[in-house]
């Protein structure tokens, strides 16, 4: 085998020091800090994967909900879908 060299790179040594100071930082529980994650991306405006999919799905299925009080939300995406659908799949004509 070969012997490994004393060099680290600096990036991914402060990749494993982040890692470790959010693991200290949520006690080792990965689902709080997914939650916690994820409220931060929603509070900065962010549309999460998983509700682009849920309104591609509501427009399939016909139910589609502007929200315009929350841009950025998972109705506002549902509206996004929508327009550039045709109206075969409830988008404009």
């Amino acid at each position: 085998m070969t012997a490994t060299t004393g060099w680290q790179d600096p990036v991914v040594a402060e990749i494993h020091a982040t890692r470790e100071r959010l693991a200290e930082q949520y006690q080792h529980d990965l689902l709080a800090y997914s939650e916690a994650a994820e409220a931060h991306c929603r509070a900065l405006g962010l549309i999460m994967a998983e509700d682009q999919r849920r309104a591609a799905e509501m427009v399939r299925g016909g139910l589609a909900v502007v929200d315009r009080a929350h841009p950025g939300s998972a109705a506002d995406a549902v509206r996004s879908v929508s327009e550039q659908q045709g109206p075969e799949m409830g988008g404009k004509e």
